[in-house]
């Protein structure tokens, strides 16, 4: 079963992802900072994440194996291609291959290092991230099934943030960005799609864009974001409790978007669903090698179109490759 609004969910987040790393080289001050909020949707694609992860497992549940070939084949092999990629990428460039940063990777010990976590790619800490929330499935699922699962899982998340607060390690990805911090937006996937099968079997109740207010979405918003903005200003420790308002105003801004119902963005968004985790992966080596390419030919506004549409072309490709090859099943 398809959920539209998830789908939508999904490709909205993985866009404002790319489009700030696309536009945050080119902006500074203010901008800079306002074009940060895109990436929000990391909060976003965790909570689907955990919604389509446990939905799938109140329908068919897996054993830990299986679930793990599964989810590592879809996963990991995407990854080890990419990161590949970049190795041959900085050789040509450079004229050194990075094998030390390509084994962290690729034997993904690189999540417990400060110093590999960020490295080849920065944006690939969240595949850490979400590879931990695989590895500890059964655990996360035993947790939430207990009384007031989600609430346990908030509980352990701004008890993680105040751990790492107190450390003085908030900068660090692989502390800032373990699983723990993201828990309860995991869990609260967990809980939607939970709520999903037990009061509407054909899984409309909460991911009905009618059931949703627009005076609520407006509030939340516009409270989210200038809170979020706020904490993410001042910086330091606040920068860890920022998660929640974050979640709250990026998720209503996206709300409110789908709802006004312009058919072909939402189409649009729901179409990048569907190459969502390709385009995250390559965005980031097409901007490098465009811009090592054509940056002395062209002006700064047709690089930035040409880098975006490559992207995208780019993970359609790599998408049917996957496909074809019957590599990442």
């Amino acid at each position: 079963m398809r959920f539209s609004l998830i789908n939508y969910l999904r490709g909205y987040s993985i866009f404002t992802i790319v489009l700030m790393h696309l536009l945050m080289g080119a902006c500074t001050g203010v901008m800079y900072k306002a074009i940060s909020f895109g990436g929000a949707g990391v909060h976003v694609f965790i909570l689907c994440s955990g919604f389509g992860l446990y939905l799938s497992h109140l329908r068919r549940p897996l054993g830990y194996v299986d679930f793990l070939k599964r989810r590592f084949g879809k996963v990991w092999i995407p990854y080890a291609i990419a990161v590949s990629f970049w190795g041959i990428w900085y050789l040509i460039s450079k004229g050194i291959f990075p094998i030390r940063e390509v084994a962290s990777h690729l034997l993904l010990y690189k999540m417990f290092s400060t110093e590999l976590d960020t490295s080849l790619c920065y944006p690939y800490w969240f595949i850490s991230t979400i590879l931990q929330f695989y590895l500890l499935w059964p655990l996360i699922v035993k947790v939430f099934r207990l009384c007031g699962g989600f609430f346990i899982f908030l509980f352990i998340s701004l008890a993680w943030s105040t751990i790492v607060g107190l450390l003085g390690l908030e900068e660090e990805r692989p502390w800032g960005s373990f699983f723990l911090q993201y828990l309860w937006e995991f869990g609260l996937g967990m809980w939607i799609a939970k709520r999903c099968i037990k009061l509407d079997h054909n899984g409309t109740f909460f991911v009905n864009i009618k059931n949703y207010c627009w005076w609520w979405l407006i509030i939340g918003a516009v409270s989210g974001m200038g809170m979020s903005a706020f904490m993410a200003w001042n910086g330091g420790v606040l920068k860890l409790y920022n998660d929640i308002p974050s979640l709250i105003g990026y998720l209503s801004v996206a709300l409110l978007i789908y709802k006004i119902s312009v058919k072909m963005i939402n189409n649009f968004f729901e179409w990048s669903n569907d190459f969502s985790y390709e385009l995250y992966l390559i965005h980031s080596l097409v901007y490098t090698i465009i811009a090592y390419m054509l940056t002395l030919y062209f002006p700064l506004s047709v690089l930035l179109v040409v880098k975006i549409m490559s992207a995208y072309l780019l993970a359609l490709g790599y998408k049917w490759f996957l496909n074809t090859s019957k590599l990442a099943k």
